[in-house]
């Protein structure tokens, strides 16, 4: 018989939204730039992980992108990236679905490796956790055990009467290593079965 859980933590991406870079690949169509080039200049640049752990705001870090790309290719640039800036990837609504029914029987947390626009991220997608946990605010970022540690004393609950779900294999065995009872997120249908063998009295998806 699997244990009882008092709370759940959950990863963000992949999970409750999907991103397809829809809005990067825009703004390098119509700001000429190689396929790629914001990836390399957002997402693989040190600024990134600073913002990701709280060090620079979200604008901040996005003032910096525009920045070295509007030096390396012309002002023009700047323009073409506000479909970058806009997209805020895609809400899967059957798993919001979800999430409100897991709601109603335990507390759910959400431990993201992001920076502070996860808050704002959420209101636009319409989606409501009872404890929003983006490594921003907690300043460590995932697998670090300190991140995991810290989401469960601000949610007050033991990491062992926790389960944790995410679809980074890396991330769940850091989360494993401070006592949650760690699962890799494949698919909604498999994430409600493990739920359900906690206890929590599901709708099965169709």
């Amino acid at each position: 018989m699997t244990a009882t859980i008092t709370a759940l933590l959950v990863d963000m991406n992949g999970l409750f939204r999907h991103w397809r870079d829809s809005g990067a690949r825009t703004a390098e169509t119509l700001g000429g730039l190689p396929e790629g080039t914001i990836n390399r200049y957002a997402y693989d640049h040190p600024s990134y992980r600073l913002a990701r752990v709280g060090l620079l705001t979200d604008q901040q870090w996005a003032d910096s992108v525009s920045d070295r790309l509007a030096a390396d290719f012309g002002e023009s640039v700047r323009d073409a990236l506000v479909h970058w800036r806009k997209d805020r990837g895609l809400r899967s609504a059957s798993m919001v679905t979800l999430l409100n029914e897991i709601r109603t029987h335990v507390p759910v947390g959400v431990l993201s490796n992001s920076t502070d626009a996860l808050h704002d991220d959420l209101r636009h997608h319409g989606i409501e956790f009872d404890y929003v946990l983006p490594s921003a605010d907690l300043g460590v970022d995932k697998p670090s055990p300190h991140a995991y540690r810290i989401a469960a004393e601000r949610m007050g609950h033991a990491p062992t009467s926790m389960a944790y779900f995410d679809d980074e294999p890396t991330f769940g065995t850091a989360a494993t290593s401070v006592g949650l009872h760690a699962h890799l997120f494949t698919t909604q249908e498999h994430f409600t079965s493990a739920l359900t063998r906690y206890g929590l009295p599901l709708t099965r998806p169709i």
